[in-house]
């Protein structure tokens, strides 16, 4: 019997541990060379380069919530969830659910997901969608559910939908959960049950060609919470039938309790050998006890406590770093950055419900604003440069003098910089 995926060997978790900060090095930094030149073209030695890293390529976001947005009659709670969601994130989902995007038909939200999308623009972070179909029972619209009899006139529907969506708010974003969640596509009895397991890859491939032709500057992403090899294999068998896509989606909900380090390598590796960059789409990691849930409606009180708060925060940190080292990921998404409105009032935020920081949140900004950073003073040498041997990823800032320029540094294309003085 096969499964599509190549075993993975054996996890030794000690070792894969010990080899982190080694594999950051490796995957997230490069040499970074600045030259500085006169006027004439020849070197000029011991002069002062600043440079500055303001900005990562790796995706630390988190879910996008409007109540970041500022108003009027704001309070001090709501300033201090901005603050701290600017000071760590780059990066942030919008919600595009089809029930609550288009509630009635014709009744859209463009104008509102344009504003947010606008405003995490204007704040320096990317944007990006979830998810634009789903089958999930509070996700599909009535009047969907109303007009779709068969599957032809639920195509029909769904072609407007992606129409409507490129002309409006995907250009506005970097990438996209085009579905969500397909492995166990058939556990919800609604109009997408017309999009059947025997017709889901032709449909699912068909629909990320179409946004492809529709919107050819979005990255395309198929989501799961699935980690069995399942995913792995679907996933195969969507590229073989020529499916564009771009980033595989992994859900990492942990309501259950924290991934193993064995659990997090293997589902990386397992995604990995599909030559796909890995998006940790959907992190939740509770800093309160595990309570029994249904997966639909709140728990009443369940709070956050200092005992979990620690908990969640070392669990968060090693995690964090254990994906950061992985050469195949690209981005990790707190699903909740708050435990204010959070998804099944689960205490899974870096902040509580007054928008203090947890001992998580202080953790990885630590790591993603300070240990993650390659800032300083340097001077040049007799040949005019400045090597930096292991620099991290990212946008930088170099000044000289009074010329400033910003480039991109990356492992796969390390920054050799020339300033010209004039």
């Amino acid at each position: 019997m096969t499964t599509g995926w190549a075993a993975a060997e054996l996890v030794d978790e000690p070792q894969i541990l010990a080899g982190t900060e080694a594999r950051i090095l490796q995957n997230r930094t490069a040499p970074l060379t600045i030259q500085v030149l006169d006027a004439g073209g020849k070197p000029l030695a011991n002069q002062k380069v600043t440079l500055k890293h303001d900005g990562h390529l790796f995706h630390f976001g988190a879910g996008f919530d409007r109540g970041l947005l500022p108003r009027p009659n704001e309070n001090e709670a709501d300033r201090r969830h901005r603050e701290s969601f600017l000071k760590i994130f780059n990066y942030a989902t919008l919600h595009l659910y089809w029930g609550s995007y288009e509630p009635t038909q014709g009744g859209d939200k463009h104008a509102e997901l344009l504003q947010s999308a606008q405003w995490l623009h204007d704040q320096g972070l990317v944007a990006r969608g979830h998810p634009l179909f789903w089958n999930h029972l509070q996700t599909v619209p009535r009047w969907v559910e109303a007009q779709a009899t068969n599957w032809n006139s639920l195509s029909q529907l769904m072609d407007v939908r992606a129409e409507q969506l490129a002309k409006t708010v995907l250009p506005e974003l970097e990438d996209a959960d085009v579905f969500n969640e397909l492995v166990q596509w058939n556990r919800f009895t609604n109009a997408f049950k017309y999009m059947t397991d025997s017709s889901k890859v032709e449909v699912v491939t068909h629909y990320l060609k179409e946004f492809r032709r529709l919107s050819p500057n979005l990255k395309l992403v198929i989501n799961d919470y699935d980690t069995a090899p399942s995913y792995h294999q679907l996933l195969k068998t969507l590229i073989e039938a020529g499916a564009p896509v771009d980033i595989i989606g992994q859900q990492c909900h942990m309501h259950d309790g924290p991934w193993s380090v064995t659990k997090t390598w293997e589902v990386l590796n397992r995604l990995s050998q599909l030559k796909r960059p890995i998006l940790m789409s959907e992190l939740s990691v509770l800093s309160g006890p595990k309570r029994q849930i249904d997966w639909y409606n709140n728990v009443p009180g369940w709070n956050t406590d200092p005992e979990n708060e620690q908990k969640q925060a070392e669990f968060l940190e090693q995690w964090y770093r254990l994906v950061y080292s992985h050469s195949n990921t690209v981005g990790i998404v707190v699903w909740n950055y708050t435990d204010r409105r959070a998804w099944l009032g689960a205490p899974v935020g870096f902040l509580r419900k007054d928008g203090t920081p947890k001992p998580a949140f202080e953790r990885l900004h630590a790591l993603i604003n300070e240990r993650w950073r390659t800032n300083g003073e340097f001077t040049t040498d007799e040949q005019g440069r400045v090597m930096v041997p292991q620099a991290y990823e990212g946008w930088y800032e170099a000044k000289c003098g009074l010329l400033t320029v910003r480039k991109k540094h990356s492992a796969a294309a390390p920054l050799k910089c020339l300033l010209n003085l004039p």
